[in-house]
């Protein structure tokens, strides 16, 4: 991103078009182009997990897709297939089975493209990981009736490893990872979130201390930054960032 001399740029509260968060935009969206598939997302906090889900939520809004997002370390299969079912206009039954069974109908007769997204999977457990893959594949055919996506954090990839997962492991096409951003987009996310005035009272000696001290993730960095800001007018002094840094232990 490049500044435009002499025309100041105000802040802007929309995610950081960075590159790994680009490429992951860019998968994720091509799913919707073809059959249904399993995704995993594996990123610290901060990096813009939850952000990817709602601007993939945006970008579908008024399509025949239909995004599911939950978000829960207490998700359960059957909590899973319910909502599912809701979504689809299908009142749940008493029995999980039946219910597996009207959902499975419905998936096959959709003429759009469902997604279901299960945020902080790495703290799912491994018997509902296997049973949701069941239910995505509960009819004989090539493809899932419904995309999955895993998205959490870098354990995730540790807890696909299990041989128990390996059946779903085997099946995941699209695997994204972000890791922050780098150290050249820092001064434009500077100047994406605050905006040219507020970028300008950064001190170009604490930005790769910041930078690494946060650990490239950009809502970590708007936080400090943001912290530095509010204390004091102008140009924020070097060690007003080093005492936000260690306020929040960075």
């Amino acid at each position: 991103m490049k500044r435009q001399k002499g025309k100041p740029s105000p802040p802007n509260g929309a995610p950081f078009p960075y590159g790994d968060y680009v490429q992951a935009q860019r998968d994720l969206q091509d799913i919707f182009a073809g059959p249904c598939t399993y995704s995993t997302i594996c990123a610290a906090s901060g990096m813009g997990k939850t952000s990817l889900a709602r601007g993939l939520n945006q970008h579908n809004e008024g399509t025949r897709n239909t995004i599911l997002y939950l978000s829960s370390s207490r998700v359960c299969a059957m909590g899973v297939v319910r909502c599912v079912a809701q979504r689809l206009h299908i009142w749940p039954k008493r029995n999980y089975l039946e219910t597996v069974r009207l959902v499975a109908d419905a998936l096959s007769k959709n003429s759009g493209h469902v997604m279901l997204w299960i945020d902080e999977a790495d703290q799912v457990d491994v018997a509902t990981l296997q049973e949701i893959r069941m239910v995505a594949e509960s009819e004989l055919t090539d493809t899932p009736l419904m995309s999955v996506v895993l998205s959490g954090l870098p354990s995730l990839a540790n807890l696909l490893d299990t041989s128990a997962l390996f059946p779903l492991k085997r099946r995941i096409e699209i695997q994204c990872i972000l890791a922050g951003l780098r150290r050249n987009e820092l001064d434009s996310f500077l100047v994406h979130r605050f905006g040219t005035a507020g970028e300008e009272r950064i001190p170009a000696a604490i930005r790769d201390e910041l930078f690494e001290r946060t650990q490239a993730a950009p809502a970590v960095i708007d936080k400090v930054v943001r912290r530095a800001l509010g204390r004091d007018k102008g140009l924020i002094d070097v060690e007003v960032f080093r005492a936000v840094l260690d306020t929040y232990g960075l």
